[in-house]
Order: C-alpha cells, then sequence, then structure tokens
C-alpha cells in the first residue's frame, strides 16, 4: 500500500477534518436543535456561525437547563434563536431588472434568471463565517413550571 495513502488515512482518522463541527454526541438534544449549525439556501452565499459561537451556545444552553425539572427545561429552550443573519441590506427591482445592496457592494439581475439572481447574492453577500449569539427565552416566562 502506498506509504503517503496510509498517511493520510491515519493523520485523518487521528485529527478529523477541520471542518467538521463540535462533538454533538454528548450534548442535549435540545440545546442541539436550539443551536443549529447554519446551513445558507445556496452554496456561496450568506454568514454561517463559526464553530466557536456554536459551541457557546451549547454551553450557555445546558447551563440554562442544568438540574431543572424536565418541562422547565423544555420552557427555557423553547422559542430559541441563533442564526447568522444576513447582510443584504436593500434593493428592489423594475418590470426588467432587480438590485440589491450590502455593504460588500451592488449587484443587478435580470428579473426571473434565478442562476443571475444567486450570483448577484455571492457577491453582496458571499459566504463567511462570523460570530453569532443565542438568545433564549428570559426565566421569567416560565416561572410557572419552573422552580
Amino acid at each position: 500500500m502506498n506509504r503517503l495513502f496510509v498517511l493520510c488515512i491515519v493523520f485523518t482518522t487521528a485529527c478529523g477534518t477541520s471542518s467538521d463541527g463540535p462533538d454533538l454526541s454528548t450534548r442535549d438534544p435540545r440545546c442541539v436543535a436550539a443551536c443549529p449549525e447554519s446551513m445558507p439556501q445556496y452554496d456561496g452565499v450568506g454568514a454561517v456561525c463559526n464553530s466557536a459561537s456554536r459551541v457557546q451556545c451549547l454551553d450557555e444552553c445546558e447551563a440554562r437547563i442544568a438540574g431543572l425539572p424536565t418541562q422547565c427545561q423544555n420552557c427555557l429552550v423553547e422559542d430559541s434563536s441563533f442564526y447568522a443573519g444576513g447582510t443584504t441590506s436593500g434593493g428592489g427591482c423594475t418590470e426588467t431588472t432587480c438590485t440589491l445592496t450590502s455593504e460588500f457592494g451592488t449587484c443587478s439581475y435580470p428579473v426571473n434568471d434565478h442562476a443571475a439572481e444567486i450570483a448577484c447574492l455571492q457577491k453582496v453577500d458571499p459566504r463567511r463565517e462570523v460570530t453569532c449569539q443565542a438568545s433564549f427565552k428570559a426565566a421569567t416566562k416560565c416561572a410557572t413550571v419552573c422552580p
């Protein structure tokens, strides 16, 4: 067997890949659902939450619900949010052309040309990792089910 091939297998097995996210196998499933991996709709478009943000969200979620009754835990986690958001800040369409504007620039494309729209989005809202913040329900809103 080729030594380089064996080395690659050993390295991948020992170290994993850099695109792997946090290990979710030991995480509370409610927190995993409350702190989802961001996946924009189109390739090359949109902000995605970085791995450190997701780990922080998971840690914060698990700390909030630790040791509490199940009904209370469920209440504290429901309606949470964790997302990157978008940067497209303006634009509009005429009968023939649409224009999108963001901090990254301005781009126009023909109405009803989906491929051109995606190409435009890749320019004004490129794929990038960002720091995201989690937002959880206030504990006071769960007072009837939490001790």
